[in-house]
């Protein structure tokens, strides 16, 4: 009886302190959620194929046949443009990991208007978001989708009470090391630092996004970023199951803050960007408002 009380005691005692100090004990994420991933690249002058972004499948559920998806390639719009400008290329490729274990490049063309547009986006201009209907050979290709009850709607991210403090992740293209043979995405983790009901200004634009404390460069953006919901996930008790994990959202990018170079003799003060450690995320449900527009719904049938 006293060993039994003296346990409790000690883990009473140590789940005060992993609480009040602010200890996160984490898990590893299942590993399927890097094989949703895609590398995006793009063809300089040369001919050479340089890395872009990232991009991830999301499969939507034929309510007809539980059995049966139509999958789209889901990335950041910016991703898509010719660089330092707003106009669309007219290809990017797209690199997958094959089953035999190494990789390929797919060519996909990107029309973002007519009878033949390969690309949909939101209805607001300013939602970074695009997406395309792409299904790579599942029989060549080593890859799987986000079913789209992953996804964070509106309603389900107020029953999940996100609030700033909620554990995030993101898997995405690692510009420095992408992988000699196959697509290596890397994670990384950190957690919400700003829910606002305000727009943000991102890339000279008012946007609904949120802030998250995590390091993103050249190359994440596109990914996916994950809520990762633990024990702790509802304010002022501990869940015993386990984690849930929702589409947080799509990776914009990096804040990026603006430092003075004093340098003599220039009429100009040049300046150096750095970043502030906060990455913006064009939320979940932006993304559930595109693949169940009226356009998309009517061209899957459902």
């Amino acid at each position: 009886m006293r060993i039994n009380k003296l346990f409790r005691s000690v883990s009473i005692v140590i789940l005060l302190v992993c609480i009040l100090g602010g200890i996160v004990i984490a898990a590893p994420i299942p590993s399927e959620l890097k094989s949703v991933v895609a590398f995006i690249y793009i063809e300089k002058e040369d001919g050479n194929r340089v890395p872009n972004g990232t991009g991830f499948f999301v499969g939507v559920k034929n309510p007809s046949d539980p059995n049966r998806f139509t999958v789209y390639l889901v990335t950041a719009k910016h991703v898509l443009y010719k660089p330092k400008t707003t106009e669309f290329l007219d290809e990017v490729h797209v690199r997958l990991n094959k089953k035999n274990g190494s990789s390929e490049f797919i060519p996909t063309t990107i029309k973002p208007k007519g009878r033949k547009r390969t690309v949909f986006m939101h209805n607001d201009p300013s939602v970074d978001i695009a997406v395309i209907p792409f299904l790579p050979n599942q029989a060549k290709f080593d890859f799987k989708f986000l079913p789209d009850d992953m996804i964070t709607t509106k309603e389900t991210y107020r029953d999940l009470k996100i609030r700033e403090g909620s554990d995030v992740f993101f898997t995405g293209l690692f510009a420095p090391y992408p992988g000699a043979e196959r697509n290596y995405p890397v994670v990384r983790f950190g957690r919400v630092a700003l829910v606002t009901e305000e727009k943000i200004e991102s890339q000279g634009k008012q946007m609904d996004l949120y802030l998250i404390e995590v390091g993103s460069y050249g190359g994440n953006s596109g990914a996916p970023v994950f809520f990762y919901l633990g024990s702790d996930r509802n304010p002022g008790s501990l869940v015993v199951s386990a984690p849930i994990i929702k589409l947080a959202g799509i990776m914009q990018g990096t804040f990026l803050d603006a430092h003075e170079i004093k340098v003599a003799e220039t009429k100009k003060t040049p300046y150096a960007l750095s970043s502030m450690g906060i990455a913006a995320v064009v939320p979940g449900y932006k993304l559930h408002e595109i693949l169940f527009s009226r356009e998309l719904k009517k061209r899957r049938g459902f």
